[in-house]
This record gives C-alpha cells, structure tokens and sequence, in this order.
C-alpha cells in the first residue's frame, strides 16, 4: 500500500466532501479501481482516527525473546 499524489480531477471519496481529491491511497495486488482519492484535509482526519484506534507497542513493554536451549 502506499500514498500517491493524485495525478486525476476527481473529487475526494471520503465521507461528504466536496473537495478535490490531492492523494491517491494505491493497494497491492488488486484491479484498476483499486485506489482512495482524498484531500489533504480527509486525509489527516483519516491519519488522525487510525493514530487513535492502533497504538504501537513500545520497546520497553515488548517481551524478551527467550533462548531454546533450556533458557541460559
């Protein structure tokens, strides 16, 4: 998946917006049509809400990998 900027005049597909699409989210492995058009604005409340929903762990709470041989 990776962000693109949007080379076409078309409106941004998220939610009600009436504003011109500036971005283009382009997935892997599929069709043709298989893009998101948003503004910028659509874009980082997107960003926004995805920030609050997935939250990475940090290094000091990720487990320690143990050793297989017995664990010394």
């Amino acid at each position: 998946m990776e962000v693109i900027e949007c080379k076409h005049n078309v409106k941004c597909e998220l939610g009600a917006c009436k504003n011109r699409a500036t971005r283009a989210v382009k997935f892997d492995r599929v069709g043709i049509r298989g893009r998101i058009f948003a503004c910028d604005k659509c874009l980082n409340e997107l960003y926004t809400a995805i920030g609050a929903a997935v939250v990475p762990k940090s290094v000091e709470t990720a487990r320690k990998k143990r050793a297989k041989d017995g664990g010394q």
